[in-house]
């Protein structure tokens, strides 16, 4: 519905000339005269509504109800993104989680992050660290460093410091951040001592030390076979000790038992050549501990890529991804969130250059809305969608399904890449 002339003339202001805000008057009056432009095409199956905005500081929810009830009641809800590198990505993600947390009750945040980096940072956050600023090189860097996913970060602190807080965990079984190299084995051999001296010394928890710290780092060669069969030895003794008291308790045994199996996790990924690929295993793993033990009975989002969190992903029977372990742990109470786009460029965060988003293909739901002309369209389907959406990883082109995979989508025509400030 387009706004009355008379305010039209007023958001011109004062100083504008009488001629171009009578032009400005003619072709609005022009265009209240013409059908609706741009009407969202049927699509079979599919529930659409227009987003009135995608920003976060947006007044006005009603256009998030249908999102609201396709929710439900669901206790965990996944935000996936595409990329890593789409700035509406991002933004919209951002207003998805104020309102979830706002409006609906969501008081946990899971991060595509380490699961013990993020634990560290969280305990640093209860005495008045600033998470923003904790962010570089802790968590996953296209969150800490671009103007987008910061601004994620910064609600989350804003909430704290409004009383209002939401409490945050990482899922990542695949270690990587400054924290973990400088401190997660240091750490887990002091808590050893405490409650299984007898792990934490000698020649097999050295081998353990000397095979794992590389990890963090990202090198993936194995270690010689004497020292790869002592690893194994001491990761199995440390998850008889750790993982028989799964207590709820952050840096207790269970805590400790996650991180120990992610390490794991993170060396069978590694040293197999992705062959055996147990880190989503891990991450599905870890976050149904975080929901169901260390913040149990509470409502959970859950922040990552696509591909680690959509239902239906496998890469074989035993080598699920993360939104797999999680759907078949919860049901009908996890929902996955996707957004998809027609259009535009990203950020591709292993190379960090321009990364331009694949035309639809014909005949995909994606080009059946670019035909709409529509900027930003939610979507919801009661069954599986048979129209085929695009490729959902752009580098690495995977498909899937609204209704299938996920249950809400989110439609932005065109995408543009988030902005790296730090």
């Amino acid at each position: 519905m387009l706004p009355s002339p008379i305010l039209v003339l007023n958001w011109y202001g004062v100083d504008m000339k009488t001629k171009w805000k009578s032009q400005c008057l003619a072709a609005l009056l022009m265009a209240a005269l013409l059908p609706p432009a741009h009407a969202a095409a049927p699509l079979p199956g599919v529930s659409q509504w227009p987003m009135a905005s995608l920003h976060p500081e947006h007044d006005d929810d009603r256009d998030l109800l249908p999102f609201a009830r396709a929710i439900g009641n669901a206790r965990v809800v996944a935000l996936a993104e595409q990329t890593h590198g789409g700035a509406e990505e991002f933004v919209l993600k951002t207003r998805l989680l104020k309102y979830l947390h706002e409006k609906m009750g969501f008081d946990v945040l899971l991060l595509e992050s380490g699961f013990y980096d993020m634990g560290r940072l969280a305990a640093r956050m209860q005495r008045g660290k600033q998470l923003d600023d904790m962010a570089p090189g802790n968590v996953f860097y296209m969150y800490a460093k671009s103007a987008e996913g910061r601004a994620m970060l910064q609600y989350l602190d804003r909430q704290r410091a409004l009383g209002k807080p939401m409490a945050l965990a990482g899922i990542d079984s695949q270690h990587t951040g400054a924290l973990s190299i400088a401190e997660l084995l240091p750490d887990l051999q002091a808590f050893l001592r405490q409650h299984a001296p007898a792990l934490a010394t000698g020649p097999d928890w050295e081998a353990y030390r000397t095979a794992a710290q590389p990890l963090f780092t990202l090198q993936r060669t194995p270690p010689a076979p004497d020292i790869r069969a002592a690893f194994e030895r001491h990761a199995a003794a440390i998850d008889g000790a750790l993982c028989a008291c799964m207590d709820a308790t952050a840096g207790g045994a269970g805590w400790w038992c996650r991180v120990a199996r992610s390490v794991h996790a993170q060396a069978q990924t590694y040293w197999s050549g992705d062959t055996n690929y147990q880190r989503d295993n891990a991450m599905g793993d870890n976050a149904v501990w975080l929901a169901d033990t260390l913040f149990k009975g509470k409502k959970v989002v859950v922040w990552a890529h696509t591909i680690h969190v959509a239902r239906g992903f496998q890469r074989t029977p035993d080598q699920l991804q993360a939104g797999e372990v999680m759907h078949r742990r919860w049901g009908a109470d996890y929902k996955v969130v996707q957004l998809t786009a027609a259009e535009g460029e990203v950020v591709e965060f292993a190379s960090m250059q321009p990364f331009k988003v694949p035309k639809p293909a014909p005949g995909s739901l994606e080009a059946r809305l670019a035909d709409s002309g529509q900027r930003w369209l939610g979507l919801t389907a009661a069954a599986p969608v048979m129209l085929p959406q695009s490729s959902f990883d752009y580098a690495e082109p995977m498909t899937g399904r609204l209704g299938k995979n996920w249950d809400v989508l989110f439609y932005v025509r065109t995408m543009t890449p988030v902005r790296m400030t730090r």
